[in-house]
């Protein structure tokens, strides 16, 4: 926590008030990222909802393999240590959640997040869950819609979960966020009380924005969300999600980006009820990547109901100057059905591989199942052995992964061979590019 304890804090927040030091206002920065592909874990289960309830354990599994996998550390304490640099036993980890009108970040959902996050472990100590916060911008929506248990610091050893109007918390008016020329005020939560956050949110259809995922939750960590929806909400997403990386000292507090896309929206959103089971679990370090392919999740349900395609504007103006928050170019990377499961049928292991389709126009997948945690390379080559494309290098944990691949323009049409590396062992198959 910042400058402050934990047993401060349930003194202070037990008397109803909160005393915060003021930090330094820093100067907005322009910030560059790779060009590169960003990584999107996509964990489906059909198992993971029976209509509208989550199965809570499947939803645990999840989670677990969405870590490592994105990680590519196979012990899911370190998987989590590594999220997040410099943690200690004393940090705080702040869970964002959306718990506006009907379709929430799911209590089953973050509360499996929370168990997750404790198996990392300090010495002969595990992380305690006392130093999470689930929060949003009021205590009755993260009660009555979410059915979140708010804290009343009587129990040190669970969870903590309150919203910005909680008594004691409140806006931080001493750091002024410029959201595209409009003054918008954060959390205490937000900009004192934790040392890492993670973006936790729901998969929805909306009115004025067209999508709300990783991006649009950040509406509510600040105090006026509802002056910020003129033109689609755009710049003013991409301004606030960058004020929010920069302005904070230290800066880029969010560390991971989830999409519980167990139950959403499709159309009739954000208040309309469920209609949409994706039954998955996104996660990346990249907002706008995961908010891509949540859109691509929301635009393939809306095509199978004869409904218009939705192009949310504050994706692409995020993945651009001066916002830099990410990239649209998602490398995805799919887990199908994690654990024992008899309708799932592995991959030879040793670095076994298919693609489909092949031949292929604009995207294929490669699905590999790997018999060990090891690092991956996937090249395209030529019928020299020349290298045209590094589709991807990394780690990766055991089990059954696809990757989605998307040739670049510059890449003509013909045959060419993809090479797997994979154990210390090659593995080579014929692909087509058609024109």
């Amino acid at each position: 926590m910042k400058g402050i304890s934990r047993r401060d804090f349930i003194k202070i927040i037990g008397a109803g008030a909160f005393g915060f030091m003021t930090k330094p206002v820093r100067p907005l920065t322009e910030r560059t990222r790779s060009p590169q592909a960003s990584d999107v874990v996509q964990c489906y289960h059909e198992n993971a909802t029976t209509g509208n309830v989550i199965n809570e354990s499947v939803a645990r599994v999840m989670i677990d393999e969405s870590i490592k996998t994105l990680t590519g550390i196979a012990d899911l304490g370190e998987a989590w240590k590594s999220v997040f640099p410099g943690i200690t036993e004393d940090s705080i980890i702040g869970i964002k959640v959306n718990c506006l009108l009907q379709i929430t970040t799911h209590k089953e959902f973050t509360y499996r997040l929370v168990s997750s996050l404790t198996q990392m472990q300090f010495g002969s100590e595990y992380f305690k869950a006392n130093n999470i916060i689930i929060w949003d911008n009021q205590d009755n929506l993260l009660q009555n819609n979410g059915g979140y248990t708010i804290y009343d610091g009587s129990d040190p050893d669970t969870v903590r979960c309150f919203g910005t109007n909680h008594p004691g918390i409140g806006y931080n008016y001493s750091l002024p966020f410029n959201v595209n020329g409009t003054a918008s005020y954060p959390s205490h939560i937000l900009t004192t009380l934790c040392d890492y956050i993670i973006d936790a949110a729901v998969i929805k259809d909306h009115s004025i924005s067209q999508i709300t995922l990783t991006l649009k939750n950040n509406y509510g960590s600040i105090h006026n969300p509802g002056w910020l929806h003129g033109g689609q909400c755009n710049p003013y997403i991409p301004s606030l999600n960058q004020q929010i990386r920069d302005v904070p000292d230290p800066p880029d507090i969010q560390k991971l980006f989830i999409v519980d896309a167990l139950i959403g929206c499709y159309s009739g959103g954000p208040g309309g009820p469920p209609n949409f089971y994706p039954n998955m679990v996104l996660m990346s370090f990249d907002p706008v990547a995961i908010d891509t392919q949540g859109q691509n999740l929301i635009n393939e349900e809306r095509a199978l109901h004869g409904l218009s395609q939705y192009n949310a504007p504050h994706i692409t103006t995020a993945a651009q100057s001066p916002y830099n928050l990410g990239t649209t170019d998602v490398n995805l990377i799919e887990i199908i059905n994690p654990g024992v499961n008899e309708h799932t049928r592995p991959l030879n292991a040793n670095g076994s591989f298919k693609i489909t389709p092949n031949p292929f126009r604009d995207r294929t997948a490669i699905t590999l199942n790997l018999e060990e945690s090891s690092p991956i390379h996937l090249d395209l080559i030529d019928a020299s052995g020349r290298v045209i494309d590094r589709i991807y290098a990394g780690q990766r944990i055991s089990g059954m992964h696809r990757i989605m691949y998307t040739p670049r323009a510059s890449i003509p049409a013909g045959h060419y061979f993809l090479r797997l590396n994979a154990h210390g062992m090659i593995s080579t198959q014929k692909l087509t590019i058609l024109p």
